[in-house]
């Protein structure tokens, strides 16, 4: 029942991202099919009226192996011909029609734009404020009417095999069919090309709980016992084994040799995009130095491969994408074809990049400049005998560059959602003033992420004095809990005494936990304030607070206006400041929150005096003394002959331990709420604004007095 829902979900969101245009996805494949068909039979026209081929001269190998497979022969016989023995046997029909190979790859190549499709049909690969064309755009100009992309396949290159079978198993992954993604994955992408192994660390970490982890030893732990992950590596190595004997038994070592072994330790000496071409080519006399550049040239690779695994496991298709284009570029080897590895990843991986359309534009313009310049480079040594070699070299360089810059602006720019490697490592190796929000109930309403700053930070602080915890938590329970010491901080350290704190967080860890979020309090803010002036690195764990919590009583978030303090009156002082911002939210049809004052360690002005250290009892203002204070600034409004934004009738709601598993909330006249015990605090009271039909309901659902 649930896939099928799924199914009809996935058909609603590609219906509306297809719209009502005449351009229909079934059109759009079509055509470009067609277009590719057109460039297939114009490369046979190219080929006899000009000296440079435009049929790729790989096509060549590919058709000879498969016609030595069509006599029964192995397809190794071709000296040159060092891939899969799958993709000659699938070209044996060039045996009697020579563009049947071509064609298919074009088949092939519309296909992708088709997987890219199913893709976007998912209704979790669409964000819900993204732009609904944004995705069929995304296609159409990064493939199916990318010119580059178009001429590769009708040219006769093979890597658009690849490139689909990679869009197959990143389309199975995410949509959770590992299993199967693991058999595909050892029987096309690696078998036909052994670069789509570099996904491998990003798989295993996607199939793993390791974003929940709360420490380096969970972490370690969450990578063990990760069954997904190895299940999936059993999956893989089988498959691909059990394909690997049986051509094996087929064609014996020259298999092993030319279609697995020579990619490993293959040196290109001739000019190609990358910059070691040049180092090898004069080093090809000597072996061990060519190993030591090889050596060097793999080891960025291999660091940056496993980092971006780490970092962006929890987004394959972005993740992917930089893989590809890191491998691509610092690799030993690089030619135009292998650039089709990462611009098929592009549609899919774009959902994830916020990036201005001119600066895209910009990028791309610069990436075919470094194409240009070191095409002119090598057009002067190819067609013009001219010695342009250490300027193809300098190109090579300069298109690096290029490249590398792409890549950090890609980075720089893709929406990171969710904690990653980067953020373990600041957390557990950079000092820094930590404020962990504990939310409103029980001591598991902690984050994870806030348990894990606890248990690491030297000095863990609680602070006491502009909430409290719920009934039966206190300081001794959170010790008990987190294993740790926690020192009290009350209004003087946190308001007068803060440097203290902020000193010790300049060489330690200083965790400061407050109840609810910790901007909450604006006593807060000024510490943060403090700490940045000061140059210590801030971290903010936020967490639930009444703020957020008062929805419970029914009324919608949205529909509150400014919020209020009470403040007890005293004899001499009776404020009423607070009573115009009611008349305010009241004019705009706004529901009021009013917190309700806490004075806790208040002294009397003798022992101030006398510099005691001695403290009044704790006092918590309740909502029925609140009621009382708002009823007497009404009256004295009546007495002048002003409309009070309330009368004694003004329905209004109490809450009382909002978040703890005793929490009372009461709907009631303001006079009727002056005689209401709400039990022990903390005591918040709400002056409802305009109350729609569905908050009325639910408000007149909470039991009568």
């Amino acid at each position: 029942m649930i896939v099928k829902e799924r199914k009809a979900s996935d058909k609603r969101v590609l219906e509306d991202i297809e719209g009502p245009g005449i351009w229909k996805r079934k059109q759009i494949l079509l055509l470009s099919f067609l277009c590719r068909v057109i460039l297939v039979y114009y490369g046979r026209i190219h080929d006899y009226l000009f000296e440079v081929q435009f049929t790729d001269i790989d096509y060549k190998v590919y058709s000879d192996a498969a016609k030595y497979i069509y006599h029964g022969q192995s397809p190794y016989e071709k000296a040159t011909y060092r891939y899969t023995p799958l993709l000659a046997w699938l070209l044996m029909p060039v045996v009697k029609w020579p563009e049947f190979g071509k064609i298919l790859f074009c088949a092939v190549d519309v296909a992708v734009g088709f997987l890219y499709f199913e893709l976007s049909a998912c209704s979790w690969a669409v964000c819900k404020d993204e732009d609904e064309s944004r995705m069929k755009k995304s296609v159409v100009i990064f493939w199916l009417a990318n010119p580059f992309t178009a001429i590769i396949s009708s040219r006769g290159n093979a890597d658009v095999l690849v490139c689909a079978v990679v869009i197959w198993t990143l389309y199975l992954l995410m949509r959770d069919q590992w299993c199967l993604a693991a058999l595909v994955y050892g029987l096309l992408p690696v078998h036909l090309k052994l670069y789509p192994v570099i996904y491998l660390p990003s798989i295993f970490l996607s199939l793993s709980s390791v974003s929940l982890s709360s420490g380096w030893i969970d972490y370690g732990k969450r990578l063990i016992s990760n069954v997904k992950g190895f299940i999936f590596l059993l999956i893989f190595s089988s498959s691909l084994l059990a394909l690997m004997v049986i051509y094996y038994v087929f064609y014996g070592m020259p298999y092993v040799n030319e279609a697995l072994l020579y990619h490993l330790h293959r040196t290109d000496t001739r000019h190609n995009f990358s910059p070691y071409f040049y180092l090898l080519y004069l080093a090809v006399s000597n072996t061990q130095l060519s190993r030591v550049i090889s050596f060097c040239a793999f080891l960025p690779q291999a660091a940056l491969i496993i980092l971006f695994a780490f970092r962006f496991y929890d987004d394959l298709p972005f993740c992917w994408l930089i893989t590809t284009a890191v491998f691509v570029s610092f690799n030993k080897v690089c030619t135009s074809q292998y650039f089709i590895w990462y611009i098929c990843l592009l549609p899919i991986a774009q959902r994830s990049i916020e990036i201005p359309a001119m600066r895209a534009v910009y990028l791309i313009i610069l990436w075919f400049m470094g194409q240009v310049f070191w095409l002119f480079s090598a057009y002067l040594f190819e067609f013009q005998g001219l010695n342009t070699f250490c300027l193809i070299w300098l190109s090579s360089l300069f298109f690096l560059i290029v490249n590398t810059g792409i890549i950090a602006q890609l980075i720089r720019r893709h929406d990171s959602k969710r904690s990653n490697l980067l953020r373990h490592i600041k957390i557990y190796l950079i000092e820094m003033l930590y404020l962990v929000g504990l939310g409103l109930g029980n001591l598991e309403d902690i984050t994870i992420k806030g348990m894990a700053i606890v248990q690491k930070c030297s000095h863990v602080y609680l602070e006491c004095y502009t909430s409290i915890m719920s009934f039966g938590m206190d300081k001794e329970k959170l010790e008990d809990f987190f294993d740790k010491e926690i020192l009290e901080a009350d209004r003087a350290m946190i308001e007068l005494n803060c440097d203290d704190l902020i000193d010790k967080a300049t060489n330690e860890d200083v965790c400061l936990l407050v109840v609810g979020d910790p901007f909450g309090a604006t006593t807060h803010t000024s510490l943060v304030l403090s700490a940045r002036r000061a140059g210590v690195d801030v971290e903010i764990v936020h967490n639930a607070s009444i703020i957020n919590a008062v929805g419970c009583c029914g009324l919608q978030l949205y529909r509150f206006g400014e919020i209020i303090s009470i403040p007890f009156w005293e004899t001499n002082w009776r404020p009423d400041s607070y009573y115009f911002k009611i008349v305010e939210n009241r004019k705009r049809g706004l529901h009021t929150l009013c917190l309700l004052d806490i004075k806790v360690k208040e002294q009397t002005v003798d022992d101030m005096m006398r510099g005691l250290n001695r403290f009044l009892p704790p006092k918590y203002m309740t909502c029925s003394e609140a009621a009382k204070q708002l009823l007497e600034i009404a009256d004295s409004m009546t007495k002048v002959n002003v409309l009070p934004a309330y009368l004694s009738n003004t329905q209004c709601v109490a809450l009382a331990r909002i978040g703890w598993p005793d929490q009372k909330i009461v709907f009631c006249s303001l006079e009727a709420l002056c005689n209401v015990d709400m039990g022990p605090p903390l005591h918040s009271l709400i002056i409802p604004g305009d109350l729609h039909d569905l908050e009325l309901d639910f408000l007149k659902s909470f039991p009568e007095l």
